[in-house]
């Protein structure tokens, strides 16, 4: 059974109940002039503006899904030649990539391109030193250095997809627009409760819309599948348990495996990711 965010349920709970009660607790309050144009040009470059972000943000999105998974098929790949072109190497390839992957996956969000520079730099000078034994080796060889070019320049577009699109200015310009619709709208109250709830309705929905924004354009938004499940297949195609940051099982961003895992024990998040691996047996229900 799924289990319930009841800390994103409190959270945007909470402040929907707020603006809900707002709107039934303000005193009216009318101007002078006719609000209805200025009412509809400003919803109109609201709707526009947001609208075009979301699109913006969406196609970014959809673009890391395919630059995700093609970055876990490269490194899968390379494990799988080096083997094939060396057997000696394959311990340390699969140990690479899996240092790099779990450093990778510390920085929640997609943001690990810049930070995992290290890692990943172990991982291509280990293919680097792998070394054809025989004639079969050598044809496959060029193999293993198109999956290390292919997967250089995913993570260069990664590191470009991933940034987020909307700018503290143009949140200013949002956040602007949305509060002088909620305030014209609040001015249009006329004392009957029916209309203070579809003024309460209309506010929660302005939030919810810049909310689902910021999840998107934050890669927040289905980072499960992209930040964490996806990852799982790599650890698993190396020979080695899959791999959860703690954050990641304490903030829901991602379920807990059913079988055992490795899990990374923070000593003092976010500011350092110094941290203890361990594994939890889900057998035994104990580390």
């Amino acid at each position: 059974m799924k289990k319930i965010n009841w800390e994103f349920i409190f959270k945007n709970g909470t402040i929907a109940a707020i603006l809900m009660i707002l709107t039934f607790l303000l005193p009216d309050f009318h101007f002078a002039f006719d609000i209805s144009v200025i009412l509809t040009i400003v919803s109109l470059l609201f709707a526009i503006l947001v609208g075009f972000f979301i699109g913006t943000a969406t196609t970014n999105y959809l673009r890391l899904q395919t630059l995700i998974s093609n970055a876990n098929a490269d490194l899968i790949q390379i494990f799988r030649l080096s083997k094939l072109i060396q057997v000696s190497s394959g311990e340390k390839i699969a140990n690479v990539i899996d240092e790099y992957m779990i450093a990778m996956l510390d920085f929640p969000f997609l943001k690990w391109v810049p930070n995992t520079k290290k890692e990943f730099n172990e991982v291509t000078k280990a293919v680097e030193e792998v070394d054809p034994l025989n004639e079969k080796g050598l044809s496959l060889f060029s193999h293993l250095q198109n999956a290390k070019s292919d997967l250089d320049r995913t993570n260069q577009e990664i590191s470009l997809a991933a940034e987020e699109v909307v700018s503290g200015r143009h949140w200013f310009i949002l956040i602007s627009l949305a509060l002088i619709i909620a305030t014209l709208l609040l001015s249009l109250r006329d004392g009957y409760w029916v209309f203070s709830f579809v003024n309460g309705v209309l506010l929660v929905a302005i939030y919810q819309i810049l909310t689902l924004l910021k999840e998107v354009d934050s890669n927040v938004f289905l980072a499960e599948k992209l930040g964490y499940q996806n990852p799982q297949q790599v650890f698993q195609a190396i020979g080695k348990l899959q791999y959860y940051p703690e954050v990641a099982i304490t903030k829901r961003w991602a379920k807990e495996p059913q079988e055992n895992y490795r899990i990374g024990v923070y000593k003092d998040y976010p500011s350092s990711l110094e941290k203890e691996i361990k594994i939890v047996y889900k057998d035994k229900k104990v580390f």
